[in-house]
């Protein structure tokens, strides 16, 4: 699949799904969509697929991608945000707590370490109605030819 020119295209496929909600007793049944989800992809696949639409040999992406996420961890863990470009912005936040004495505040009044990640608008972008197509299917037979 040439991924270069228009970039890829999915097809996510969904069903109609009953609705049983707790102030519906005595009501007609509903329904909503829920997709069917696919498989998990692996490193092996992204890599595979990388390499295929990069045309470079596998190792060089594993080599990349290696060299990638050590320079990701090497300065979110000294306290920079990290732009990767195309991808988004990975950042660490911290929380702690509130003391009395600046004494206090030191390592163990942090109460919560997370790994932010905020997406660029062009990956956002892959999930817009234009690049996803959605196929209804009849897994439960719900249809009434």
């Amino acid at each position: 699949m040439d991924t270069r020119t228009s970039g890829p295209k999915g097809v996510i496929k969904m069903y109609p799904e009953k609705v049983k909600l707790y102030y519906m007793d005595g009501q007609p049944e509903k329904y909503r969509l829920h997709w069917v989800r696919g498989g998990t992809i692996t490193d092996e696949d992204i890599i595979q697929y990388a390499a295929q639409a990069a045309f470079v040999p596998e190792s060089a992406v594993v080599m990349a991608q290696e060299a990638l996420f050590d320079a990701i961890n090497y300065f979110c863990a000294n306290g920079h945000s990290v732009e990767v470009p195309y991808l988004g912005t990975f950042s660490v936040r911290l929380n702690s707590k509130v003391v009395e004495t600046a004494e206090e505040a030191n390592t163990e009044s942090v109460t919560r370490r997370r790994l932010r990640f905020y997406p660029k608008r062009r990956l956002k972008a892959a999930c817009h109605k234009k690049n996803i197509r959605i196929e209804i299917v009849d897994l439960l037979g719900l249809k009434k030819e």
